[in-house]
């Protein structure tokens, strides 16, 4: 391990300290979460090479249970697992060094007609790989728990139709957009159900990025209309299983915010920056109603310097830990341009202010 990750405290995990801060009835130490921690910077705080392809275990596998040793070493109480889910949408990429960065192509995806829907293939139950979720599992120390994760509606949605078209098709074909959605939705409905079965599985994760940095990607209406009905089955499915239901989703959701929480009912929010809403005023406004998840933003952490980053974690940490409903982590996560010693000194100040 790297000297400073050695220096932490021994772990002592505690799944249930994490689920009392998603339930706002948190009055110990402050949890933490993560929605991922990049290979390269899992190798350096490992001190060792996260697993590539070609090693002795599958790559996946050894690549989850490299990021199990890592949360429980750094004092996590659960770390997220996502099923693989075979959408089969080809992506744009950008090869800098051995790992490839992917994002949609934003011009024009697999499914154009209503002919090309009837040609396109829905992963089907067998196919989807839970996989991840079993290696995690097996090598969880006692006390951890796994918080099952699923990429959202509205992103494969314009994945497999392409974003321009997308917008397009929302009113010139919305049958087609309409015909998409719901074999997202079905498919991942599906993922969540499976998940709530899972006795390793302490919550269920929705990923969906609904806005831009002014103002929700598409009309709040449309949302409401076409997308939060199948957010309401989703939390059904994980409050049917005893389990909360916590939504990661980036860009300025103003308008959809209070839907979201007091109708659709969403156990917890998180994705937030400094620039759209910084998570004390998101505390101030909905903490009584939301548990609130991460919100160390993303500029700062790449930034640094060190210092900068563990006042601004010690000022969230005062703000949000009397009201019991928080869980410290970045406003997004840990991709590879974060130095891992900014990553650490967040964590570090976490550490400090939980300790006696």
């Amino acid at each position: 391990m790297h000297p400073r990750v050695d220096s932490l405290p021994a772990p002592r995990p505690d799944s249930r300290t994490f689920l009392d801060a998603v339930g706002r009835r948190n009055r110990g130490r402050v949890p933490m979460i993560e929605l991922a921690v990049d290979r390269d910077v899992a190798s350096v705080l490992l001190d060792e090479p996260v697993p590539r392809p070609g090693s002795g275990l599958s790559h996946t596998q050894a690549v989850v249970q490299s990021m199990v040793r890592l949360h429980h070493r750094m004092g996590y109480d659960v770390v997220k697992i996502s099923a693989s889910i075979p959408f089969d949408v080809p992506r744009l990429k950008a090869a800098g060094n051995e790992d490839v960065r992917q994002w949609q192509n934003p011009h024009q995806g697999v499914v154009q007609t209503a002919a090309d829907l009837e040609q396109f293939r829905w992963p089907a139950p067998t196919v989807v790989d839970f996989g991840p979720l079993d290696a995690a599992t097996a090598v969880l120390p006692d006390g951890m728990a796994l918080v099952g994760f699923c990429g959202g509606v509205l992103e494969f949605t314009t994945d497999i139709l392409g974003l321009e078209h997308f917008m397009f098709a929302v009113y010139d074909d919305p049958d087609l957009v309409t015909a998409v959605l719901d074999g997202v939705g079905r498919t991942l409905l599906r993922v969540f159900e499976t998940y709530g079965q899972m006795e390793s599985v302490c919550a269920l994760w929705l990923g969906d990025d609904l806005g831009s940095r002014n103002a929700t990607l598409v009309s709040p209406d449309w949302l409401k209309e076409n997308v939060f009905p199948w957010y309401r089955r989703f939390v059904e499915v994980a409050h049917r299983h005893g389990k909360p239901f916590l939504l990661h989703s980036c860009g300025n959701l103003e308008a959809v915010l209070p839907c979201l929480i007091h109708e659709i009912g969403i156990d917890a929010k998180h994705s937030f920056e400094d620039t759209i809403l910084p998570v004390e005023q998101f505390l101030d406004r909905f903490g009584s109603s939301v548990a609130t998840l991460g919100g160390i933003d993303m500029n700062l952490l790449a930034q640094g310097p060190e210092d900068a980053i563990r006042a601004r974690t010690r000022r969230v940490l005062e703000h949000a830990a009397p009201g019991g409903a928080y869980a410290c982590g970045s406003g997004n996560s840990i991709p590879n341009y974060i130095p891992p010693a900014h990553y650490l000194a967040m964590v570090e100040t976490v550490t400090e202010f939980n300790s006696p």
